[in-house]
């Protein structure tokens, strides 16, 4: 099912849930109650429905005509999170603000859990608006939602980040956001590969489209001469896009790549890439099928070696300051795997690097969720997990993890003297102030 075809059955399942609550005289009262005596709290607060995940997510989808209204305190939705909301407010303070409470739209509110919100609910249903029900945030999330508003803060990684160092949130709702990679000004590109562009965000936070149909672009690497390559997967290669395009790799040995992920570009023009294949659909309950998959280095004279195809699910893929290790992540693996680079770009010594804490065995199959790999100028090694940002010493130490409101995909390092970590993932990017700075190098 398409992302359209899903957010139209939720607006169905929306506008079928508001007419339910209607018929079952969950509107509680007309606007002229508001002239009347109010009833027991106590005896409205129990009438009042708790909503379930899949109701409070079908609501989520129609904020023309449903609002979410918070009743916690500021310090409770910076511990734990909130969902969008039109209004925060103390149901102390709730009959000062009625005035800015729309009566033309259906009204749900939030506590951490149900108790709270069904008490201001009430409150708001005497005085004539139109209650669908109360949620608890904490009981949404622990029913598999994803809460939002949360402050997120650094653990101290010498080196790295200062303790309490705020992950800033700079922009949400992209659409499959991937490939970060820092542009010669500072400025962060990354891909929007759903919306076939190459996205730009500058110091400033301006936003704007660098590349437009760009092939369904996924990983980005600047060129010492300042093109940018491009991971394609709309008709899977690598591909130069910008500011002409050119076609560099989309087959090995005649047989087309499966969906190339990331990519690493030496400053010999050399470029090793990563292929994790297509997942086949596993019978339900059974574990996942492996997929034909692949690490290639594709030589600056245009010729492509498959490096290993052995690797379950590789992903990520970045190189030493002094391109002399190469890092791959495998997103079913616990270990981050390096490879020894020869002079000739060949690649040698396969072993294993540091283990994930992110790594879990689930029904369906061990994972890491290891994704987008940077290193900075003193070697540390940052990769995106199922944990955060997970942090290594050049040795493969473990320093430290650094959590995110949502699970990373991929990160670069950008912004002034390249000091900011971003982290993109799940249509958000997210910027960190860091003690690090970029390899003194173009982009990736």
């Amino acid at each position: 099912m398409n992302t359209s075809h899903q957010i139209k059955l939720r607006r169905l399942k929306a506008a079928t849930l508001i007419g339910t609550a209607i018929a079952l005289g969950l509107t509680f009262a007309s606007p002229a109650l508001s002239q009347q005596q109010p009833v027991s709290t106590a005896n409205a607060a129990t009438s009042i429905q708790v909503l379930e995940r899949a109701q409070v997510d079908a609501l989520l989808t129609a904020p023309d005509t449903v609002v979410f209204i918070d009743l916690r305190r500021a310090d409770e939705i910076a511990a734990s999170g909130s969902l969008p909301v039109f209004l925060n407010i103390q149901i102390s303070e709730l009959d000062r603000f009625l005035n800015f409470i729309p009566r033309d739209r259906g009204i749900v509110t939030l506590s951490n859990h149900g108790g709270r919100a069904q008490r201001g609910a009430s409150l708001l249903a005497e005085r004539g608006y139109r209650v669908l029900g109360a949620a608890g945030v904490l009981d949404y999330q622990e029913q598999g939602g994803t809460l939002y508003g949360r402050r997120f803060d650094t653990p101290a990684i010498p080196g790295v980040v200062t303790a309490g160092t705020r992950v800033e949130v700079v922009r949400e709702g992209f659409a499959a956001t991937e490939g970060p990679v820092a542009l010669a000004d500072g400025a962060l590109a990354f891909t929007e590969n759903s919306a076939n562009r190459v996205v730009r965000i500058g110091s400033d936070g301006a936003v704007s489209t660098l590349v437009a149909e760009a092939g369904g672009p996924n990983a980005l690497a600047i060129s010492q001469q300042g093109a940018i390559i491009a991971v394609q997967t709309a008709s899977p290669a690598i591909a130069v896009i910008a500011p002409s395009t050119r076609v560099l790799a989309s087959s090995y040995n005649g047989r087309p790549f499966g969906r190339i992920n990331d990519l690493a570009l030496a400053q010999t023009g050399d470029i090793y890439f990563t292929d994790p294949g297509v997942v086949p659909v596993s019978p339900a309950g059974q574990p996942r099928i492996q997929p034909d998959t692949g690490l290639y280095h594709l030589s600056s004279d245009g010729t492509v070696t498959l490096v290993a195809s052995d690797i379950r699910r590789p992903n990520g893929v970045a190189l030493s300051p002094n391109e002399l290790t190469l890092y791959v992540a495998d997103s079913w693996g616990r270990q981050l795997i390096a490879y020894s680079v020869a002079t000739d770009g060949g690649l040698s010594n396969r072993r294993p690097f540091a283990s994930l804490a992110g790594f879990a065995e689930l029904p369906e199959g061990p994972t890491s969720g290891a994704d987008g790999i940077v290193v900075d100028s003193e070697g540390r090694v940052y990769v995106a997990t199922r944990a955060g940002v997970e942090v290594f010493s050049e040795r493969g130490e473990a320093l430290g993890v650094i959590a995110l409101p949502k699970q990373p995909q991929n990160l670069a390092f950008a912004g002034p003297e390249r000091s900011h970590l971003y982290v993109v993932g799940r249509g958000s990017v997210f910027r960190i102030p860091t003690l690090a700075r970029a390899v003194n190098r173009p982009g990736k």
